[in-house]
């Protein structure tokens, strides 16, 4: 991207799976599967044979891509990661939650697992299964304390629970003001769950 190229294919993964591997050892650990963001989408298959460790990977569906690759890739997976890749690349935004209406009408009540990537903010709106945050490992440090009562990683999580709550970030535009769930269609945690009034200690 930094060449002005539109997307770029690494050669050889070899040295991320020789890394990757002892980290996947662990039950319920797992990885998202290498790709170039931006190349079509055949090619982004064409690298899938190439992971050593079967259901410890999850591809990762560019939400600019074909819908019928995210259906195909939801029957050859356990997980699947979501990427958003519009405008501003930025997920709380109209043009977002309009593709997110797209994927929910496809896929219908019964949702796969699937992770949002950088998508803790959205993530309370769709049944997403679990979320990952730029946010919470660029600021988590902010919400450490010397008042944690024996548990160093009690303001990280609340701010976590906070990203996934909606509760650090702006109000949803006025045109979009009830993002969809698909009907019966659970959110991802409670509303009741755990340290809202956190934040307000430190």
């Amino acid at each position: 991207m930094k060449r002005g190229e539109d997307w770029f294919i690494r050669e050889d993964w070899t040295p991320y799976y020789r890394w990757l591997e002892p980290r996947l050892f662990h039950p319920g650990r797992w990885a998202v599967i290498p790709d170039a963001p931006g190349a079509p989408s055949q090619l982004n298959d064409s690298l899938l044979p190439e992971w050593p460790f079967g259901q410890k990977g999850a591809p990762l569906w560019h939400m600019d891509g074909p819908i019928d690759r995210l259906l195909r890739l939801c029957e050859q997976f356990d997980r699947v990661c979501l990427g958003w890749t519009g405008a501003g690349k930025t997920l709380d935004t109209p043009e977002y939650h309009a593709r997110m209406e797209e994927v929910a009408a496809a896929l219908g009540n019964q949702w796969p697992v699937l992770h949002m990537m950088r998508g803790t903010a959205v993530a309370h709106l769709y049944p997403f299964t679990s979320a990952d945050s730029t946010s919470l490992a660029q600021n988590g440090w902010r919400y450490d304390t010397a008042f944690d009562f024996g548990d160093r990683w009690a303001g990280r999580r609340a701010y976590a629970d906070a990203l996934e709550r909606g509760g650090v970030r702006g109000r949803l535009p006025v045109h979009h003001p009830e993002p969809q769930r698909p009907r019966g269609a659970p959110a991802l945690r409670p509303d009741n769950d755990r340290v809202a009034a956190q934040l307000g200690l430190w």
